[in-house]
């Protein structure tokens, strides 16, 4: 349970505020067939667009529906959950989102293996800390008369070319070469910058092993996940592709691409400046006079793409942040101390938690479904706009991200907002959706065998998600 309920929350007032608006939403997503199949560890990546559709409609979110009865639901969710058979283990938790009971419990307190659904702590977590409205910065410096540093500054979505409207790709390398290009040209005419330049990379913002030694080896030759650099382009991926290898050290990558721009730049506009040498690192922090910066689309949009495609780089590098913006070393173990404490801080029960990333891919990750319920729940109710924000920034049923394919049935599909986990023998769906009569509430589902089988009875999740939704449980 949470420490305290705060008295700004006034629940219905909140609820409606919040929750309404989002949920109103979802009449204005298209929505696409079902059809697509698993990837190695995590649930299909979303197409890049979305064919059209009708929108679906959605139950009417009253202020005054009745809560389930919570015999009628526990025979509900056990006959729907039950399906997994004897040989799997199924943990559960529902939470009603307005008076914050909890409805339904299949040992939800019990910790277990979260899966990629543990990036939903790691969300709220960064916008807590670090704050919705934030863009990270990418720098040029000239730290001495023949020296341009690149300065990672936490934004691993960087684009090739010059600034774009997307999230993955919005800072372009491109532009921030033009932009460098001209500011050394000045610096050269008037003395401060010499005729041959090279270009440093600093990522001294992260510390510590770029890879969490407790990651299988399988997840990098899989391209689930790349070492953790502070710059990186398009998720470390090798291009904007969802679907792209991701690349070995996407710190130089990005460094040698916006080194590769900027020679051009210079060339064409001569002036007597050109790039002699391929970039090396910089031994420490660089210091020196800001040439250039490009900024991140913001937090917000970050975390929705995280959340959506379920990047793990992304989700990693937010850990990071999250320690660095609480003046901690930004290497993967304070990354994952300084979420579990932002979340500690924030009054959610935390109990039994154990983490050792931010992504959801180390099986070593302890979270029972009840944290995670109750972090959902936290969420959609706060007196934050930015924390409610997050409830409409999960994946919806049928429509988007890693549920365009998954929960599309009439009368399901556009309703239920969940991040879904998937590892070896590991399988969650952890969300929200609205009852037959109305009533919001929070879930999140596990399940866990022994049959080295990725992401194990997910049908199962899915079918306890539509039996909640379709429940009016009277």
């Amino acid at each position: 349970m949470k420490q305290a309920h705060q008295p700004w929350r006034v629940g219905m007032t909140v609820l409606v505020s919040g929750l309404i608006l989002g949920l109103l939403a979802f009449f204005l997503i298209p929505v696409v067939l079902p059809g697509a199949s698993d990837s190695a560890v995590e649930e299909p990546l979303a197409p890049e667009v979305l064919a059209a559709a009708v929108a679906t409609a959605l139950p009417r979110l009253d202020p005054g529906a009745p809560v389930p009865d919570a015999a009628v639901l526990k025979s509900t969710m056990d006959s729907a959950l039950s399906q997994a058979g004897p040989g799997a283990s199924v943990t559960a938790s529902v939470i009603d989102v307005e008076n914050a009971e909890e409805l339904y419990s299949r040992s939800g307190g019990e910790p277990g293996i979260p899966a990629s659904s543990l990036k939903v702590l790691t969300a709220i977590a960064a916008v807590q800390a670090i704050g919705e409205s934030h863009r990270f910065t990418t720098k040029a410096m000239l730290k001495d008369a023949d020296t341009v540093v690149l300065v990672g500054g936490g934004d691993v979505l960087l684009g090739a070319g010059k600034d774009s409207e997307s999230v993955n790709g919005r800072a372009g390398l491109a532009t921030l070469a033009k932009k460098t290009a001209v500011a050394l040209r000045q610096a050269r005419s008037a003395g401060d910058a010499a005729g041959s330049m090279r270009i440093e990379l600093d990522e001294s913002l992260f510390a510590g092993d770029a890879l969490n030694p407790v990651w299988d080896p399988s997840l990098v030759s899989t391209h689930n996940i790349s070492p953790i650099s502070p710059i990186a382009m398009y998720g470390a991926r090798a291009n904007a592709s969802p679907k792209a290898v991701r690349v070995g050290d996407p710190g130089m990558y990005a460094a040698k691409t916006f080194a590769k721009s900027l020679r051009a730049e210079l060339a064409a506009a001569g002036g007597g400046v050109e790039i002699a040498a391929e970039p090396m690192r910089a031994g420490a922090h660089a210091e020196g006079t800001e040439l250039a910066g490009i900024s991140s689309a913001t937090l917000g949009e970050q975390i929705r793409f995280m959340l959506e495609v379920s990047d793990n780089y992304v989700a990693e590098t937010l850990g990071r942040m999250v320690a660095v913006a609480k003046q901690e070393p930004g290497d993967y173990s304070h990354g994952a101390q300084s979420v579990a404490q932002t979340l500690q801080g924030l009054g959610i029960d935390t109990t039994g938690m154990h983490l050792v990333d931010t992504s959801g891919l180390a099986d070593a990750n302890r979270v029972a479904p009840r944290t995670l319920a109750r972090a959902l729940e936290y969420a959609a109710t706060s007196e934050h706009a930015s924390l409610r924000n997050l409830s409409y920034s999960l994946p919806v049923s049928g429509a988007t991200g890693t549920l365009s394919t998954r929960l599309a049935a009439p009368g399901i599909r556009g309703t239920v907002r969940a991040k879904t986990g998937s590892l070896m023998e590991v399988s969650s769906l952890s969300g929200l959706t609205v009852s037959k009569d109305g009533r919001a509430l929070a879930f999140s589902f596990y399940v866990h065998t022994d049959d080295r089988v990725i992401a194990p009875h997910k049908q199962v999740l899915d079918a306890a998600a539509a039996a909640l939704t379709g429940c009016g449980c009277r």
